[in-house]
């Protein structure tokens, strides 16, 4: 019982410890997005920050995960311990395709899903229900987060995501 009771302390002192990063939050701007299989959506952007390479390769840092999120109800926390209940999430991935003239480009697959308040469960959503959270909207709050060890959570500036265009590739025949 002391055991754990020394190890709670401990981790509670330590979790105080997490370093701040020190670049400023990136400003991202959308691309395109487009669905690439019947579920899987590709969001494209550009960053003024590199979100992949954050933390420098000067330091040993593991970085832990590095996701795009898009709020696709009126759930717009973006905190780490947070799920948003409907939302598309992806891994960021380096766009380095040499037509881009951005010196930071990414893309993102991405579902379109909801999950419950736990994250014990989550489904993908049908094009009847994206039409109907989207109905009212003309664009949707995304984030970049980039969690890595010893650091505090890092989050971009919010992109808007036109959500013509989303709907637009919701509604393609496939």
């Amino acid at each position: 019982m002391m055991y754990r009771l020394l190890l709670c302390g401990l981790l509670a002192m330590c979790s105080g410890c997490a370093k701040d990063h020190v670049k400023p939050p990136a400003n991202l701007s959308f691309e395109s997005a487009e669905r690439e299989k019947s579920l899987l959506y590709v969001i494209r952007y550009q960053s003024d920050v590199d979100v992949l390479d954050f933390f420098g390769r000067g330091e040993r840092v593991g970085m832990i995960s590095g996701m795009l999120h898009c709020a696709l109800a009126d759930d717009h926390d973006f905190s780490v311990g947070k799920a948003i209940q409907f939302s598309a999430s992806g891994l960021i991935r380096s766009d380095k395709n040499e037509d881009r003239k951005a010196k930071f480009s990414y893309f993102t697959r991405a579902f379109l899903s909801e999950t419950s308040d736990n994250r014990s469960s989550e489904r993908n959503l049908s094009a009847t229900e994206l039409n109907q959270l989207l109905a009212n909207k003309q664009q949707i709050p995304c984030k970049v987060v980039v969690t890595a060890y010893g650091y505090k959570p890092y989050y971009s500036n919010t992109m808007n995501l036109p959500v013509a265009e989303l709907l637009r590739e919701i509604n393609k025949p496939l």
